[in-house]
Order: C-alpha cells, then sequence, then structure tokens
C-alpha cells in the first residue's frame, strides 16, 4: 500500500511540474485551439491536460512555428499573465494581459512592439500609465 501511495504522489508531483514538457502527443493532452499565422509560419496551440478525478488543468498558449512536428510546447510556452487572443492581419500575435488564478512562476513584463521568439507582439490590456 505504502508503494502504490508512493508512485501514485511521484505520478502527481510530474505531472504537475513546470518542468514536465508539453507535447501534442502525450495522452493526457487536450488541444483546445490551434490557429495558424496569415504568413504560415507560426501557429500557436491553446491547451491543457485531463488530470484525471480532477478534471482539467489550468490553461496553457505557446508559439511554435508551423513546421516543427510533435515540438516540446514547454519550451514556447506564453508567459505567466498573458493569453492569446489571435492573430493580426500584418503577422503580429495578440497577446491579452490578465491575472492568473493559479501561481505565477516568474514575473514577465510584455509590451507592444516586442517580439517573442521571433513574432512581434501586441498587447492589449496593457498599462500605459509608466
Amino acid at each position: 500500500m505504502r508503494c502504490l501511495l508512493f508512485f501514485l504522489m511521484l505520478y502527481f508531483i510530474s505531472c504537475s511540474s513546470p518542468d514536465n514538457p508539453h507535447f501534442e502527443s502525450a495522452s493526457d493532452f487536450i488541444l483546445l485551439k490551434e490557429e495558424t499565422s496569415p504568413n504560415e509560419m507560426f501557429k500557436y496551440y491553446e491547451y491543457q491536460f485531463n488530470t484525471g478525478a480532477f478534471g482539467y488543468s489550468r490553461v496553457f498558449w505557446s508559439l511554435v512555428k508551423t513546421s516543427s512536428v510533435n515540438p516540446d510546447l514547454s519550451k514556447s510556452l506564453i508567459p505567466d499573465g498573458y493569453q492569446i487572443k489571435g492573430w493580426s492581419e500584418s503577422d503580429e500575435l495578440i497577446l491579452e494581459k490578465w491575472e492568473p488564478y493559479y501561481y505565477k512562476s516568474e514575473e514577465i513584463d510584455l509590451s507592444s512592439g516586442m517580439e517573442f521568439l521571433g513574432v512581434k507582439i501586441v498587447v492589449l490590456n496593457e498599462d500605459t500609465t509608466n
């Protein structure tokens, strides 16, 4: 019985770890949305995981090149506090600033005009009072 509890604990820790790689081919991966940029060079994923008895995980957003095959989405995650809203007609990634309900791993400030993984971004709801 102790052994079973130990393995269950390890399983839940590994599934909740921010270092755990995210792959579209993972059995618990749930794709919510996938959208390609107008120039078809990049795409983003909006996804979560089936966490079993408790249902679904938080939502993640990740940006990848369209040529990537089964990429590790954890390497291109949008920083906590931002979510992808879509693409502009000029291939800019539109992000919205928001306050997540979970612990943020670190504070990262993004602003319109910056690049994220080689893609220019537009940030909605950004604080312009600085």
